[in-house]
Formats: C-alpha cells, structure tokens, sequence
C-alpha cells in the first residue's frame, strides 16, 4: 500500500525531490518520543547506541534512493528490485552474525539476481541495458541490508518495545538534510502547496509504515534475519503486482501501469524467478 502511495505522490508531482520524502519519515520518528514513558524504554550501552544510530542513518539514505529510484520506472518493477535486498542480507549475515552459506543460497543467488535484471532490462538506442532504477535499487537494497543486521543486534540487545523506540528515533538523521539550503526550501515548498488531501493521505501512509515497522522488528526478533528479508522481498511484488494492476484496470486515476501482455508475462516471470530463488535461500531454513 506504501508503494502505490509514493507512486501516486512522487509521480503526480506533489513530492519532487526525495529528500522531502525522507524529512516526513524523520519527523514522523520524532512524534515516537511521546511513546516512551508507555513502553518500557531501557538505556543502551553506548557502543549499541551507535549501531542503532548507524542503522538509522543507512535506511534513510537506502530510502532516499529507493524514493528517486520510483521515479524512474513502474512501482511493480521497483518492488520486484527489492528481493536484491536477501543477497545482501545473507552475505552480511554471514559476515557479521554467523549464519551459514550453502549450495542452495548461491542458487538462490543467481535466481534472484535473475529476476532483477530481466525486469530492468531496456531496450536503448538499439541496445539492451540495464535501466537507472536497477542501479538505485542495487544501492538502495545494500543500505538496507546494512540497517537490517544491525537492527538484529538492538533487538537482541534490550526489550522489543525498547527495540523498536530505539530504532525509530535513531532515524531522526534524516531531518539532518535539513542542513542543506536547497532542501529546506524545497520542503518548506512543497508543504505549502500540498492540499488537505494529500497531507491527509502521506499521514496515513506514515501511520501503515509505522505498522510495518512493528510487525518487521517482531519478525526480525524472532526469526533468523535472512529468512525474514526473504520472506518479505517475495511478499511484496506479489502483493504490488496485484494492487497495481487492479488500479491500472479499475482505477487508473491513481495509477497506470503497463498491462499489456509482454509487460505482464515479463513481471510474472520475474516474481516466479523470486519465489524459487528465495525457496532455495531458505530450504535449510525452516
């Protein structure tokens, strides 16, 4: 739903610039302080605060990019990049958490990589390359996956609720872009001239992001952290092929995507290139 939402927004111009996105993601974190004194908050040790610190300033950047990757291409398509993001996780989590890699992982490896680069192909000048989006997401996806692993360690390291608060307000580092001149006129802008509606409808999409984000943290704490990137990266385009489609046939108003036979066949063949190469990731798994 946050998908087609950013969609809609960035493509209908009401948000330009990326890092306005990230300013509201920034802002809704802070009104988290107000949940503290309700949610068993416990002081970290300072190196663990500066690992949840860490994490928060890579997923506001892996944001940032993903937000300008939206620009570039169909929401569908963004969604499909996002099952880059288990690659990077397992690695990492090998590297830093101790988690094993096997045969089926780098199987899995080359399906979803796959899946990535038949839906990012296009045909330019003559020539087949890899679209801007396919790059952003490949960046976007390794921020992330830099932020995941670390947010495994919190989890670890206090209470969920604590966790999570942690999390979240660390994430204040995107309201650091504040910093740079052209942003705050940009934002100031842009918040001027958006309608009741549209403000209505980001604040809806930042309370389902903050319901995510509670059923992710709980997931992440309770599952291995490469099974959960995956599960999730394989859950997404499915559910974004469907909405977008849906909309595209019923509701174009909102948004229109390509529906036409060769686009769908493309789109469906990537998403089962995911769902088998995120079975073989997690075979071992279960």
């Amino acid at each position: 739903m946050t998908s087609l939402i950013d969609k809609f927004v960035i493509s209908r111009g009401y948000i330009k610039n990326p890092l306005v996105f990230i300013i509201l993601n920034g802002v809704m974190n802070i009104f988290l302080i107000f949940l503290l004194p309700f949610a068993g908050f416990e002081p970290l040790k300072f190196a663990d605060f500066l690992i949840a610190l860490f994490s928060g300033v890579m997923l506001s950047a892996a944001v940032s990019v993903y937000y300008k990757a939206v620009q570039y291409d169909d929401i569908s398509k963004i969604a499909i990049l996002f099952q880059l993001g288990p690659v990077f996780v397992l690695v990492l989590s090998f590297l830093f958490l101790g988690e094993t890699l096997t045969k089926s992982d780098f199987i899995g490896f080359l399906l979803l990589l796959g899946a990535g680069i038949i839906i990012s192909y296009k045909k330019i000048n003559g020539l087949f390359k890899l679209g801007k989006a396919f790059w952003l997401m490949l960046v976007s996806e390794f921020l992330i996956a830099f932020a995941l692993i670390s947010s495994k360690h919190i989890y670890s390291a206090t209470g969920f609720w604590s966790a999570f608060l942690w999390l979240r307000l660390a994430s204040f580092t995107a309201l650091f872009v504040l910093f740079l001149p052209y942003v705050r006129k940009d934002a100031a802008n842009t918040f001027k001239q958006m309608s009741p509606n549209i403000k209505g409808l980001m604040a809806f999409k930042m309370l389902i992001d903050f319901s995510a984000f509670v059923f992710s943290g709980y997931a992440i704490l309770n599952g291995p952290i490469s099974l959960v990137t995956a599960l999730g990266s394989s859950a997404l385009p499915t559910f974004v092929f469907i909405l977008t489609t849906i909309c595209s046939v019923y509701f174009p108003g909102i948004v229109k995507e390509n529906i036409y036979k060769k686009a769908v066949f493309t789109k469906l063949a990537a998403i089962a290139l995911i769902v088998i190469g995120i079975y073989f990731i997690n075979v071992n798994k279960f």
